[in-house]
């Protein structure tokens, strides 16, 4: 499979402790790739470097390879471009917690990352939930409604690699299978998806290839099937 983002030798320190010691993985076109591990493995940590988030962290380095205008072309080498440029180049990344523009009512957020008509009409589709929210400030509604706001403002703007941070995070279960079912259903062949989550079972039922992050390392890289063979994770 042709590889839409890698990452590798990633470190990040905080002070005096490193939490993520020289990891890698990619990131195949057409294809939904989970990160799984338990909380404090260094998923959102890994996932914010990538997309060149804003950090705390005392250090940090890697290299970072990003998808170019077409599949087809060779990976641009991205380690020294910023969040900004990561983003223009299709790079999106949902992360946990800090997801919505809160000043902003629903209806703004869906418009302000895609197609003013098709993003709305289609993220609405998808969650109709949304609907009768439209006219609030974001920073009204719960965090489990401001994490279906993301998911849907994410799925209609413009990107190639999609990077989400525990996806279902305080949404109520019986959203949650729709939530990773649209993150799935948005894959072609000319984009990826990456969606980092705690629960090994319930990410890999979504993706196609798993990797397992523990304690800042990889453990475990295969198709979700071998991982989930015996796991009750």
């Amino acid at each position: 499979m042709t590889v839409a983002m890698r990452c590798s030798e990633v470190r990040v320190r905080y002070g005096g402790i490193e939490v993520l010691h020289g990891v890698g993985l990619a990131v195949p076109f057409g294809v939904v790739t989970a990160l799984v591990g338990p909380n404090g493995a260094g998923k959102s940590t890994l996932l914010n470097w990538c997309a060149g988030a804003a950090s705390t962290a005392t250090s940090a380095g890697g290299s970072l390879e990003l998808t170019r205008t077409k599949a087809s072309e060779p990976l641009a080498d991205a380690t020294s471009w910023s969040a900004t440029r990561r983003a223009a180049s299709g790079l999106r990344v949902v992360r946990s917690g800090v997801n919505v523009f809160q000043s902003l009512t629903v209806k703004e957020n869906l418009l302000a990352g895609g197609d003013p008509e098709r993003g709305l009409e289609n993220a609405l589709a998808l969650f109709p939930e949304l609907e009768p929210l439209l006219s609030q400030r974001a920073a009204t509604l719960s965090g489990g409604q401001r994490q279906l706001l993301a998911i849907a403002s994410a799925l209609g703007s413009r990107w190639r690699v999609l990077l989400v941070d525990e996806p279902v995070q305080g949404i109520a279960p019986e959203l949650a299978d729709r939530v990773f079912g649209a993150l799935a259903a948005a894959v072609t062949p000319d984009c990826a998806v990456l969606v980092a989550d705690p629960v090994t079972r319930r990410a890999a039922e979504f993706a196609d290839f798993v990797w397992r992050l523990e304690r800042g390392r990889i453990v475990f890289a295969g198709e979700a099937a071998e991982l989930t063979q015996g796991s009750s994770g």
